[in-house]
């Protein structure tokens, strides 16, 4: 596989933990579970490595309204906007929306605090890092930059 993956982020809060997925060998990402209402609570994402498929653990907490993104076999995600901001005594996530090469998955959340982007740039999201505790208090992006010279006039 050519190209470069880049770690772009994260954007949000520094509180709670480090979280990280190993990028060695991952294609694509799967599908992406939300839990969100008045910030954005967890996320987990499911990649898939190798040709086999994986979870990460939740990043966050247990509240919130449960929400799937279920990515197309063709699809991909070229962006995640968002709102960060004070929340309950300490600077969280407060909204999260993905783009994909298709079409635009929310906002999850309360669009509520500071806006921030993380655009692919012509590339494709192949996964996620973060800080979490009881919520999702950063969110950051893997991006794999197109390899140039596989590219076609008009891609």
């Amino acid at each position: 596989m050519q190209g470069s993956v880049l770690r772009m982020g994260p954007c949000g809060g520094g509180g709670g933990h480090c979280r990280d997925m190993d990028m060695r060998g991952v294609n694509r990402v799967v599908k992406l579970v939300v839990r969100h209402g008045d910030t954005v609570d967890a996320i987990s994402v499911l990649y898939e490595r190798n040709g086999r498929e994986e979870w990460t653990d939740l990043w966050g907490g247990q509240g919130g309204t449960l929400s799937e993104i279920c990515l197309r076999p063709d699809e991909h995600f070229t962006g995640v906007v968002g709102h960060y901001g004070e929340f309950d005594g300490s600077f969280a996530v407060r909204s999260l929306t993905f783009v994909s090469n298709a079409r635009s998955f929310g906002p999850y959340g309360q669009e509520d605090g500071v806006p921030f982007a993380l655009p692919a740039a012509g590339g494709k999201i192949l996964g996620f890092h973060a800080r979490s505790a009881r919520r999702l208090d950063a969110l950051g992006t893997y991006v794999k930059m197109a390899d140039q010279s596989t590219q076609t006039p008009g891609n």
